[in-house]
Parts: C-alpha cells; sequence; structure tokens
C-alpha cells in the first residue's frame, strides 16, 4: 500500500514537472480544489484543459447549448447585482469564499479549479501555478508571479481532517480566495508566503 502511495506521489511530481518545464521549478505542491461556498462561476470563465478527453456533441447538444448560453449571458448581471447587495449584509461576509469577483485574481483562481481534470496548486519558485492532469498529460492553467500574492492564512474554522486544510490566498489586488488543499503540503505552502491578516 505505501509502494502505491509513494509511485502515485512521484507519477503527479512528473506531472508538475512536466507542466511547468522552463517555466518554474516547483517547490511544494498538492491536489486542490474548491471549497464549495463559493457560487458556481459564470459559464465564459470555465477553463478549457486540453489534457481532459471531451466527448463528442451531438446535434441535441448543440441545439440545448444554443438556447442555454444565451440565458447565462443574461442572467450574469442579474446574480452579480443580488451577490453584491447579499454581500453587504456582515453575517455572510464572514463566511464567504471569494472576495473581488470573478474578474480579479482570487476570482480567476476559484474559476480555474471548475474543471473534471485533477488540479495539483503548486508553488514555485517564481509563482503561484494551478496545474491540470488529465488522460492526455499534464498543462498548467493558471500562473502568477509570487510577488503579486500578499499572503497566506489558514482558517482555523473550516472543517477537515487534518490532511486536509481550507487557506485563503490574499492577492495585491485586493481580492482573496480559498482553496482547499488535500495533502500535507498546505503548511509548507502556506509557509512560503508571510501570514495574512483575516480580514
Amino acid at each position: 500500500m505505501n509502494d502505491k502511495a509513494e509511485q502515485a506521489a512521484q507519477e503527479a511530481r512528473g506531472h508538475v514537472e512536466a507542466a511547468l518545464a522552463g517555466v518554474d521549478q516547483p517547490v511544494v505542491f498538492g491536489p486542490s480544489q474548491g471549497t464549495g461556498r463559493a457560487k458556481t462561476p459564470p459559464r465564459r470563465r470555465w477553463p478549457d484543459p486540453s489534457v481532459v478527453r471531451k466527448p463528442k456533441k451531438g446535434l441535441l447538444d448543440r441545439l440545448l447549448l444554443f438556447v442555454v448560453v444565451p440565458v447565462h449571458h443574461l442572467t450574469d448581471p442579474i446574480g452579480n447585482f443580488f451577490d453584491w447587495l447579499l454581500d453587504s449584509v456582515t453575517f455572510r461576509r464572514k463566511r464567504r469564499a471569494l472576495r473581488g469577483g470573478w474578474g480579479s485574481t482570487a476570482g480567476s483562481l476559484l474559476a480555474a479549479h471548475h474543471t473534471s481534470a485533477r488540479r495539483f496548486l503548486v508553488v514555485g519558485r517564481t509563482g503561484l501555478h494551478l496545474v491540470y492532469v488529465g488522460e492526455l498529460g499534464s498543462e498548467t492553467g493558471w500562473s502568477l508571479p509570487r510577488e503579486q500574492v500578499r499572503g497566506v492564512e489558514h482558517l482555523e474554522w473550516a472543517g477537515g481532517m487534518p490532511r486536509k486544510a481550507t487557506l485563503r490566498f490574499h492577492f495585491t489586488d485586493g481580492s482573496w480566495g480559498d482553496v482547499a488543499v488535500v495533502s500535507q503540503a498546505w503548511q509548507q505552502m502556506q509557509s512560503q508566503f508571510p501570514a495574512a491578516s483575516g480580514k
């Protein structure tokens, strides 16, 4: 059993290093996921990784997209207005997982997690990256220079087992977002950045 876990870790490291080849050297990485407290990002911000096999779309699928996509684009501003209105209520603000909207740095990080590919959050020597691993290989799905990360805080009130932690990443544009890191790597990841205040 231990050999399988070690082999899986080596395979993940190989995928991460292949995705970041020539761009950055990974220092620490771990599987990551959204926390579930943020609403679903708008469809236009969903990533489309090339490492995941895509099912062939038939005529019915195309017709459905022809009807659904315009509805999403029309209702997006209405939903954003109600989110802004509800975010002004203090009890909701404390439990939300995103500040700054989907167009901010934190919003782009959380939107990049909305895919079926396996995701690894990677702290490199020069940047913070999100790497997608799928059936067809690995690729970098989101990147940011380390200087644009203002700090990281571990959310104590976030439940979970010791091997899973919710980290709140604060960025220089004033936004922040919550990401769950599923491994012991969260402690090493947090130590790579300055501590951020809880505001």
